[in-house]
């Protein structure tokens, strides 16, 4: 792969291999999606493989001069003063041209002059051209369009790029990483289409659209837009006639509407006209017809500023009308879905805050203070704004009044870092609404729990007003439970409680999950925690999104189903309501997310999350996944042994009995011995309810002793427990502990299995290379190995890396030594499998630097 594919390597593999078969390829893609790059990085990969390759562009301006397009690329050129060509005269020119084995590369193959084509079809009928074109898509397809002409072929569409490669082009472009929720927003805007991506990582810091803060690019505004991005995105919409400019705009300002909506706000031609222009899409992610909006996003913003001033009209229109809002939960929409209900949501929030304000504005009151208080935090508004209605909003001696001051306690404990001002707001609640006592003393105790350390239960007596209160009251005692690892106990408490205020009850369903979880249930946990996540978005409460989407995170990673546990997190970060939104539970999303990143050998995206990790103001957090330091060291450098093995001790004694499990084996797979810390946290596994942490105390405790046969039972209890990624982390732990013994031939035998057990798991290459470092190839073994899977000869190899015949097979024989391995076909085997390199050939560097980093929790 050349470096300058980047993030286009996998569609150039795709197309490049389709051509090897013998099979032509029509690549499609908006304007923007990298069309053109694809088709010259194609024609180089071909070139540099002795391929002869000919290329020719469309040109719309072009499109009424006969054979423009062979002419242009040197094909049957006429002089000045002589006849225009003949159909059969350029054919024949161009047969001559197109030698044997010659690929065709057409770019912009949608703007060929007719003459061009009928030339280019007439002798693909005469001899099989191979082909590789691009165009934008076509709907409806027309009938002298060269795809339609040259067979067999197979349709390739231009990547619309994840949000890890979105950051790598940022990263690339701006030299530090990208805050997780501006680069989500980014991804969102362009669609992933890697040309306005360019344009935003490359104008931005010039134009304030990006803000560089404590080594982190920025979003500071609602939206990415800036005037100077304009040249950008005017080739999206150049071509549109009158009418279709005019609903164009008009679809910008409404946003993405249902289908029924969108019939009513534009005719069908124009909604055809746009669909036809590839600049309408239709997401059915949503419920009934789904919703219709402009794709990408960034055009929305686009003619907001520079659009029709009928569109305007036709949209005002169309919004004077009550309409009612869309509501819908994102099922796992990617690519342009995603984009278009992101948009959807941020118009849905937006109009939010504007209803909630008005109702408070009118009369100012717990009651209508909470719904503008949930729309403030989703749309990350200023804390000033939130200041403003803690200090207009009379109490009174009412349960929401109760819960007003819980909910601005829990800001300001969490959000902002203060817990001695959250004491203070409910400490005064305490003096002003005595009736409410369990509310209150149930939000401390809860912060505690989230903060500090597990509390004892409040012994405060619920007033039969006070129904939150006696809810709150439950959830704190059966989180204290599952901190103790105590889940049947838990279970049995929480089946007993049937809580009816939103947030309890979002609670409450959060250790339900967890339970689950922890009681080696992970399916039903997982199941259980994507229904409640939906139904957080329904309501709209940033916290108990993150909360649900931490479960889904935790339970898909533990599982080892890492590549749904990434978009699960990429998910959580993304969306609108909780982008900005910082709590311990998006702390474990970062942290869980960094961790799967190192996992897939995707260090530089794993970089990016834990450079967000340290923003917390909440350094701790009761759950796994939830120490910030971890990840993010406040001194920059991550902590030693012996400072990780008393953190294990310090959440030991907080109460923390789960956490402090998941961080003992995280200890002791870095390199941990016997310790009194990993030796009591795996004393405590052994007390709880959990199969899970039975089996992961039993494996840090085996691992920390070097007990091969132990281990061995360990990995059968964290089987049974259905913990895939850790029964595929303690394998490779046993096969370096068979290393140490001197047994390589049955380690490398263990790690086969371990490869082709943990195939549910995706891309796991990061995952098994704690083996390979200890394996200790070196650069030009390392080199040799990379090269096998080609199926070189000795000499070949030797020829490619400029070394002598007799050196190669001493690196041959050297890597068979230290793996294991023998022959050829073996060790070519593990070059792609356990023993692939890292994408930065580096196996023993962390997002911090810290050589000894692995893959925990």
């Amino acid at each position: 792969m050349s470096d300058r594919e980047g993030v286009l390597a996998r569609v150039v593999d795709e197309v490049a291999d389709y051509v090897g078969a013998g099979l032509s390829v029509h690549l499609v893609g908006p304007r923007g999606s990298g069309r053109s790059e694809i088709c010259a990085l194609v024609a180089d990969r071909l070139e540099d493989e002795g391929v002869p390759v000919l290329h020719v562009s469309g040109h719309r301006a072009w499109q009424n001069e006969p054979f423009a397009a062979l002419t242009a690329a040197g094909i049957g050129t006429a002089t000045p003063a002589g006849p225009r060509r003949t159909i059969g005269e350029m054919t024949t020119a161009l047969s001559k041209q197109v030698s044997s084995g010659t690929v065709l590369v057409i770019d912009d193959a949608d703007a060929l002059d007719t003459y061009s084509v009928g030339a280019l079809r007439n002798i693909h009928r005469q001899r099989r051209l191979l082909a590789v074109t691009s165009s934008r898509h076509q709907h409806p397809v027309a009938e002298n369009t060269l795809m339609v002409g040259i067979a067999p072929s197979v349709q390739v569409r231009a990547p619309a790029l994840e949000v890890d490669q979105v950051h790598e082009v940022c990263r690339e472009i701006l030299g530090a990483p990208v805050e997780a929720g501006s680069l989500a927003r980014i991804a969102m805007a362009t669609g992933g289409l890697v040309g306005l991506v360019r344009a935003i990582a490359t104008v931005g810091p010039r134009t304030g659209v990006l803000e560089q803060l404590d080594g982190l690019w920025r979003l500071p505004r609602r939206t990415g837009w800036a005037p100077e991005l304009a040249s950008a995105v005017e080739p999206l919409v150049a071509g549109l006639d009158q009418d279709a400019w005019d609903g164009a705009t008009a679809l910008a300002v409404t946003g993405p509407v249902p289908l029924d909506e969108a019939e009513k706000l534009l005719e069908r031609t124009v909604l055809d006209a746009l669909f036809a222009h590839g600049l309408a899409r239709h997401s059915e992610d949503g419920p009934g017809s789904g919703v219709v909006g402009l794709y990408p996003p960034l055009i929305g913003d686009y003619l907001i500023t520079e659009g029709s001033a009928f569109g305007l009209v036709i949209a005002r229109n169309h919004l004077a009308a009550d309409q009612r809002l869309l509501d819908y939960a994102t099922h796992r929409p990617r690519g342009a879905d995603a984009a278009l209900l992101h948009q959807r949501t941020q118009r849905q929030m937006a109009d939010e805050v504007a209803r909630a304000r008005r109702a408070w504005t009118e009369t100012p009151s717990a009651e209508t203070a909470l719904p503008l208080l949930v729309a403030l935090r989703n749309t990350a508004a200023p804390r000033d704004q939130i200041d403003e209605v803690e200090r207009r909003t009379p109490l009174a001696d009412t349960q929401e009044s109760a819960w007003m001051l819980a909910w601005f306690a829990t800001w300001k404990a969490v959000e902002l870092g203060d817990l001695k001002a959250a004491k203070a707001v409910l400490d005064d609640g305490l003096t002003r609404l005595p009736t409410f006592a369990a509310t209150l003393e149930g939000a401390r105790a809860h912060l505690q729990f989230q903060t500090e350390y597990v509390p004892e239960l409040p012994s405060v007596e619920p007033d039969p007003r006070d129904a939150t209160g006696a809810e709150l009251l439950g959830v704190v005692a059966a989180e204290r439970l599952l901190a103790a690892g105590m889940v049947e106990q838990a279970r049995n408490l929480l089946e007993s409680q049937q809580p009816q205020h939103l947030h309890p009850a979002g609670l409450h369903a959060f250790l339900v999950g967890l339970a689950d979880v922890l009681g080696g249930d992970l399916e039903r946990g997982i199941d259980f925690a994507r229904d409640q996540l939906q139904r957080a978005n329904e309501s709209g409460d940033a916290m108990l999104i993150q909360a649900h989407a931490y479960l889904c995170v935790l339970g898909l990673s533990i599982a080892g189903r890492l590549t749904e546990a990434s978009q699960a997190a990429f998910q959580s970060l993304s969306s609108s309501s909780v982008a900005a939104y910082r709590d311990v539970a998006h702390t474990g999303i970062l942290t869980l997310g960094a961790e799967i990143a190192m996992a897939q050998g995707r260090p530089e995206y794993a970089r990016s999350l834990a450079s967000q990790i340290g923003g917390a103001k909440v350094a701790f957090g009761p759950w796994p996944g939830m120490v910030a330091s971890i990840m993010a060291p406040p001194s920059g450098r991550m902590p030693s042994l012996k400072e990780l093995c008393e953190l294990v001790g310090q959440r030991l004694d907080a109460g923390y009995v789960t956490g402090g499990v998941f961080l003992a084996v995280e200890a002791v797979e870095r390199g941990a011995n016997e310790n009194k810390h990993i030796t009591r946290a795996a004393s405590l596994a052994t007390g709880t309810e959990s199969p899970l942490l039975h089996g992961m105390g039993a494996y840090a405790a085996a691992t920390a002793a070097g007990n091969i046969d132990a281990l061995r039972e360990a990995i059968v209890t964290l089987a049974d427990a259905g913990a895939l990624v850790f029964v595929t982390r303690a394998a490779i732990t046993l096969a370096i502990l068979q290393r140490e013994a001197g047994d390589l031939a049955e380690a490398a035998d263990t790690l086969d299995i371990a490869w082709e057990r943990s195939e549910i798991s995706g891309n796991r290459a990061g995952l098994f290379r704690r083996a390979a470092t200890h394996i200790g190839l070196s650069a030009r073994e390392s080199e040799v190995l990379r090269l096998l899977p080609d199926g070189p000869t000795t000499a070949s190899l030797a020829a490619d890396l400029e070394m002598s015949t007799r050196t190669v097979e001493t690196h041959l024989h050297n890597i068979s030594r230290k793996t294991g391995v023998s022959g050829r076909e073996d060790l070519a085997r593990v070059a792609t499998t356990w023993l692939r390199p890292a994408p930065d050939g580096d196996y023993s560097r962390d997002p911090s630097g810290d050589r000894h980093f692995t893959n925990g929790s």
